[in-house]
């Protein structure tokens, strides 16, 4: 089977200039929760030198100095622009997975590798013309080596955004002696430090090692690397991924919170937005977990952090019991005197929500589905007027602890108030009306 990776070129720099095209060519920065660091920039901005994950405030002077856009992250926006981009990508796969909001494997039949590359690069027409969102596609015979070749399509121009690994085995050969070992997927530091002790350089040198050899020194994850660098698929397309075992929605706050409603608000916040999580799986939780702490790199502060487990019985996605169940756990926990820096909470013991066993009379409370009516009211609500609009009264209106998202751009693809205005495109000439583009 023939496998494809699509990876979503600097996909919130990319969703940020879909939104305003004027962006075009510009170095755009995005930071993290709370307007802390760098998680993603353009082409543009990394080759001023700005480096991932460093703190703003590190290179505030050189984006100043440049010229770089800089953006709150807007994780909604990107969310709905990653469901766009894989509904595409899924629409040309026989096999599709998932992998991350801006990556997806894909599997074909088998064909020829001209014909493989014709059909990356119809996709990536595709996905441009209909999303915006520019993606690389790397094609091969195994998932390492479709990372392997989506990483030199991104680099490569002669590429055009596609690239194949050849299919015979010395065409192959030769694209690995390309790669140093530490930059083959998944391969750390310390088997990098490995392999290169023992004189495995390259990717090539992986692939053509002894399979017991490489396994003696690298283990089983080095001998199934090895494999895929050959050819040979260890690591199939994941159509249906496993259900997940647990749901964590956590923040950093906008300024320290030591004031006890505040803090009971974000609790509330997040154990909600954590209920809306679980309804969207169509799972239930069995219990939650409540945590927080103080700023450990204030060490002329004092310290604390605790959390605390409340359970959920019968389990549960329904946001007023969960959120009720959050504040009972802080309770337990808070103590007065600090200034806490992060909060959150964690779902767990997680299962389908039509598999949850009816309770005997008299031994606990019965599961009312009146309750599940109300929360699919709420979910529709805000599916159409927009997020929260609807939400629980202890998750607070103000939200002063909020985190900073002070240089968010505010577009929205879904509320009719906040979508990217269309503007004409040229002077009308001789009566005509003017062409509205929406990007370039």
């Amino acid at each position: 089977m023939l496998r494809a990776l699509a990876d979503c070129n600097n996909f919130y720099a990319s969703c940020e200039r879909v939104l305003d095209p004027s962006l075009i060519g510009v170095p755009i920065v995005v930071l993290s929760n709370n307007d802390g660091c760098v998680v993603a920039r353009s082409s543009e901005a990394k080759r001023l030198g700005i480096p991932m994950g460093a703190p703003y405030f590190e290179v505030k002077r050189v984006c100043e100095a440049h010229g770089v856009k800089v953006f709150s992250s807007n994780f909604g926006v990107y969310g709905e622009f990653s469901e766009r981009v894989m509904a595409v990508l899924s629409e040309h796969a026989r096999d599709f997975e998932s992998y991350s909001i801006d990556e997806a494997f894909l599997g074909f039949p088998d064909m020829p590798e001209a014909d493989a590359r014709a059909l990356g690069l119809r996709i990536r027409t595709d996905v441009l013309k209909r999303t915006g969102i520019a993606v690389s596609m790397g094609m091969g015979a195994t998932k390492v080596l479709c990372k392997l070749a989506n990483e030199r399509a991104k680099s490569d121009p002669d590429a055009g955004g596609c690239l194949v690994v050849p299919f015979d085995v010395e065409g192959r050969r030769a694209f690995l002696r390309g790669v140093e070992a530490e930059d083959i997927w998944g391969v750390g530091p310390g088997l990098a430090a490995r392999l290169r002790a023992h004189g495995i350089l390259t990717a090539a040198d992986l692939a053509e090692g002894d399979p017991a050899f490489i396994r003696r020194i690298a283990g089983i994850v080095g001998e199934r690397l090895s494999l895929e660098l050959r050819g040979i698929p260890c690591h199939e397309i994941i159509e249906d991924p496993a259900a997940r075992q647990t749901i964590m929605v956590s923040r950093s706050f906008g300024r320290p919170v030591s004031d006890e409603a505040d803090l009971a608000e974000a609790i509330s916040a997040h154990a909600s937005r954590g209920a809306e999580k679980l309804r969207e799986d169509r799972l239930v939780a069995s219990s939650v977990v409540v945590f927080f702490g103080t700023n450990k790199h204030r060490l002329d502060q004092e310290q604390y952090k605790a959390d605390a487990l409340e359970p959920l019985d019968p389990p549960t996605d329904d946001a007023r019991l969960i959120c009720a169940a959050a504040g009972r756990a802080l309770r337990r926990i808070r103590r007065d005197g600090y200034l806490y820096k992060k909060a959150g909470i964690l779902l767990q013991g997680l299962m389908p929500s039509n598999q949850i066993q009816p309770t005997l009379p008299g031994m606990g409370a019965p599961i009312d589905p009146a309750r599940a009516r109300l929360m699919q009211a709420v979910d529709a609500l805000n599916a159409k007027l927009g997020r929260e609009v609807v939400r629980p009264g202890s998750s607070g209106l103000d939200r002063k602890w909020q985190g900073k998202s002070e240089l968010q751009s505010g577009a929205s693809l879904t509320d009719p108030e906040r979508l990217p205005k269309a503007k004409d495109g040229a002077k009308p000439k001789d009566g005509l009306k003017p062409r509205i583009r929406f990007h370039e």
